[in-house]
């Protein structure tokens, strides 16, 4: 008979796609592209920062405005993906 004994399997990631070292739970939250629930230290983290005003609209204000410097506001997100 042939038997399979296995000495060691090889690692892909030292870490296994997790940056939770010391945690023994992590919750998870939702993707914003195909809206499954990976665990927060797996999920694919990016903060984004838009302008509300698009560019087109900002120049048209700044040539009306009677001030040189104008703060528009902004949308801050953070994107989590698998």
């Amino acid at each position: 008979p042939f038997s399979m004994a296995w000495t060691h399997t090889q690692k892909k990631r030292r870490n296994n796609g997790r940056s939770k070292h010391g945690r023994g739970h992590t919750n998870p939250v939702q993707c914003d592209g195909c809206g499954c629930r990976p665990r927060k230290d797996k999920a694919i983290k990016r903060f984004v920062v838009r302008n509300i005003v698009e560019a087109s609209a900002v120049r048209d204000m700044k040539e009306a405005s009677v001030y040189e410097s104008s703060a528009f506001p902004k949308t801050y997100y953070k994107l989590h993906s698998c």
